[in-house]
């Protein structure tokens, strides 16, 4: 996963658009869990506080859902709030 760090868009925002892209895509399908945070880490390099508020702005777009001890879900499509 390539973050700019030179860009004018902090590392959340272009992690958090990274993530949108592939939800849209179906390369991570409705109903499947997201990498976990320290794969995340791994990917991109960012510290867990950065992913976590990238996961937060997804989770307020209505794109993912968290479970406390399961990890972060894809919300299908039709259960999405309409933009």
């Amino acid at each position: 996963m390539d973050i700019d760090p030179g860009s004018a868009s902090p590392p959340y925002e272009q992690l958090a658009a990274l993530l949108r892209s592939r939800i849209e895509s179906g390369a991570y399908p409705a109903g499947r869990a997201l990498p976990s945070l320290a794969r995340l880490g791994q990917e991109t390099g960012l510290s867990r506080n950065t992913i976590i508020r990238s996961i937060a702005l997804l989770a307020d777009l209505g794109l993912v859902t968290r479970r406390q001890g399961w990890g972060t879900f894809v919300v299908p499509a039709d259960q999405r709030p309409k933009a």
